[in-house]
């Protein structure tokens, strides 16, 4: 079995086409590492809205309870 490439410098370099295929890569890993992140955001913001709202529903109860006493 033989590999493609020589050396590290000829992998990197890629027969002049290694701008290109780095860049490829670099570009996509930081895609998806912005939609990790923003996945992530989301539902923190989600999490932190529902909590919100049964509270806000737990007081509106309570309130109307206290109310029709």
């Amino acid at each position: 079995m033989s590999l493609a490439f020589n050396n590290l410098h000829d992998f990197i370099h890629m027969g002049h086409h290694g701008i290109y295929v780095w860049s490829a890569w670099f570009i996509t890993l930081v895609a998806l590492a912005l939609l990790v992140i923003q996945s992530r955001v989301a539902r923190q913001r989600f999490f932190h809205d529902e909590l919100v709202k049964v509270r806000l529903n737990k007081a509106r109860t309570k309130r109307l309870k206290q109310n029709s006493q």
